[in-house]
């Protein structure tokens, strides 16, 4: 399983770097459309579209939205960008609260309103985040900061879940996960941004401030991460999808990137960007 996971996530990584330093934040764009559309599809069935029309109806439209709000990133409207950008990170904050409060619903074939209303929160914004990051000023070089350190944070809490996992961390929401794994991811980042800082020439204040960014980054995409497991979970299914082997659908390899590139964008844009 870990071969198989490893054979996937190689190949997409290099493609993916490949693409972020040598194509422009159009391009970038139009291969999130894809990406975007295909979780469309997998949210659709979390939130309870059984229906082939249904869910690819349900894909486009979030398509469509993600299309036009590409407006948002002219610098007409990009107050309204840094808008949704606060808007999606307290939405975050509020899943975290949500999460530690109740336990997940029994699973369940039904549709849901309210899980469909929130796919539109989930999927676009990160698209306009990550686009927003790479074409700002070095911005190849800060996406891919902030793609690797979930990256990182990822087999971090793996590998350190693992060798000293004892303590669970969302026992009800993802029965994996622990404590350990956690502390785990926390160092490899915090390891990787300030290395990170020294790429980027910051002086000590700036590194500062990015350690502080990077550790709460490392929360919010275990969050993302625990957040897709719960509608999972709740759904009675394993994966959100099967498109890519050893990791299941799209939604489960980008699960951690829909809470932490809003958080990204915004808080680098305040540190960096302006």
């Amino acid at each position: 399983m870990l071969l198989q996971r490893i054979l996937t996530a190689v190949p997409l990584a290099i493609l993916a770097v490949w693409f972020i330093l040598t194509q422009s934040s159009d391009a970038l764009f139009y291969a999130l459309l894809l990406v975007v559309f295909i979780a469309g599809w997998e949210w659709a069935q979390l939130a309870g579209l059984n229906s082939v029309v249904s869910r690819l109806l349900y894909a486009l439209l979030i398509l469509a939205v993600t299309y036009f709000s590409y407006a948002l990133l002219d610098k007409e409207y990009l107050s309204w960008f840094k808008l949704l950008m606060t808007a999606a990170f307290f939405w975050w904050l509020f899943v975290i609260y949500r999460m530690t409060t109740r336990d997940p619903k029994v699973p369940s074939d039904a549709s849901s309103l309210l899980k469909i209303i929130t796919g539109f929160v989930i999927l676009i914004p990160p698209v306009l985040a990550l686009v927003y990051i790479h074409q700002s000023a070095d911005g190849a070089h800060w996406l891919l900061y902030a793609l690797i350190i979930v990256w990182i944070a990822d087999s971090g809490a793996y590998f350190s879940g693992r060798r000293f996992g004892k303590r669970k961390l969302a026992v009800k929401i993802s029965p994996g996960k622990t404590v350990e794994g956690l502390y785990g991811a926390v160092l490899a980042t915090t390891i990787y941004t300030f290395l990170a800082a020294l790429f980027f020439e910051l002086d000590v204040m700036q590194t500062v401030i990015l350690l502080i960014i990077g550790f709460f980054a490392t929360l919010i995409s275990v969050a993302g991460d625990l957040y897709i497991s719960l509608l999972k979970r709740e759904r009675g299914v394993k994966d959100s999808g099967s498109i890519l082997p050893g990791h299941g659908g799209v939604l489960d390899r980008i699960d951690s990137i829909t809470s932490s590139a809003p958080f990204f964008a915004l808080f680098l844009g305040m540190m960096v960007f302006n």
